[in-house]
């Protein structure tokens, strides 16, 4: 593949700041917009490392002073600006910063810059009154257990995305494998109550896989995802798992194309193409679907118009050939 040669840093930066682009974020849409000149780099960082390359402040024209060289205000006046914002977490915190709307003495990462200087808690910062899991009084295993079953989860990621929506009390943690070990915790699949049990007592409950798996078969189920809301929507018989994949995964699971009856195969499973052909059969497939943008490849892949041997992430895949595989 012929080496790409670009414009030099002072040629490619006065180009640039004539963009009049304001951020980081701002350059990353504008790279995907299909308009950069082909000899202006998507990394500039890297193309112009011991090259004239400075900050992006420097690069963008905005000349924003990094995070070590700004003067932050005090804790005290910074806490009082972050309460004026009402927000409710650190997670809604983070989407403040991103907004472009926060001053530039109030540091993004709060909790290290005023480690040691009066910082306590996002809930003390943020005004919420949140106290820290370490500090917290929680409920007891079996009442914590109770609500979670009550919930009607599939698994761990479901709970975690309970966790992040805000609907669980206080006084129950969002890490209940943490604060319950050694009182009481076994398992997600018994917190949850999906069925997860130990596998001496496993079979006394649940049918074979052979046998689970000829039922579910018969629903016409495609994804995982149809399997979760199945699950939710309908009452299963008692020999049947919730979880599948947890407890039959030592007794024959392949994985959910199998169970189901799709034939799909499990990403980690995929045998893919090697690097050389892969790179040639991409640029076919690019030319003819017309594909300008990585988010264009991964929708192509999800409509079904890239074959299986091709990864949805080739740079990731083929991450040895990273400086080879056009981005």
């Amino acid at each position: 593949m012929k080496k790409k040669t670009h414009r030099s840093f002072e040629e490619a930066r006065k180009f640039v700041h004539s963009l009049k682009l304001k951020s980081q974020k701002e350059w990353r849409e504008y790279r995907k917009s299909g308009k950069r000149p082909l000899d202006i780099p998507t990394d500039p960082y890297g193309s112009y490392k011991n090259k004239g390359w400075i900050t992006w402040g420097d690069w963008l024209g905005t000349f924003t002073i990094a995070n070590y060289n700004i003067k932050f205000r005090s804790f005290v006046n910074a806490r009082k600006f972050a309460r004026s914002l009402n927000l409710k977490s650190g997670q809604e915190w983070n989407e403040y910063c991103k907004s472009g709307k926060k001053p530039t003495d109030i540091p993004t990462i709060s909790d290290t810059t005023y480690k040691n200087k009066g910082w306590k808690s996002w809930g003390d910062f943020l005004g919420t009154g949140r106290v820290a899991n370490q500090n917290r009084k929680f409920r007891s295993f079996d009442d914590a257990r109770k609500f979670a079953r009550k919930k009607n989860l599939i698994n761990r990621e479901e709970w975690k995305s309970l966790v992040k929506s805000n609907k669980i009390p206080n006084d129950i943690p969002s890490v209940p494998q943490t604060v319950y070990k050694n009182k009481g915790w076994k398992s997600w699949g018994d917190f949850l109550g999906t069925g997860n049990i130990s596998g001496r007592d496993r079979h006394k409950q649940f049918k074979l896989l052979s046998e689970s798996r000829k039922f579910v078969r018969s629903l016409g189920l495609k994804t995982r995802l149809e399997w979760g809301n199945y699950v939710k929507k309908n009452k299963l018989p008692n020999d049947l798992p919730r979880d599948p994949q947890t407890v039959y995964e030592n007794e024959g699971w392949k994985g959910w194309g199998d169970f189901l009856g799709t034939g799909r195969i499990a990403n980690q499973d995929i045998e893919y193409l090697e690097y050389e052909e892969a790179e040639r059969q991409a640029h076919i497939l690019v030319k003819k679907l017309g594909i300008k943008s990585k988010e264009e490849w991964i929708a192509a892949k999800k409509a079904g118009k890239i074959p299986d041997n091709l990864p949805t992430h080739p740079w990731i895949i083929y991450r040895s050939n990273r400086s080879r595989w056009k981005k």
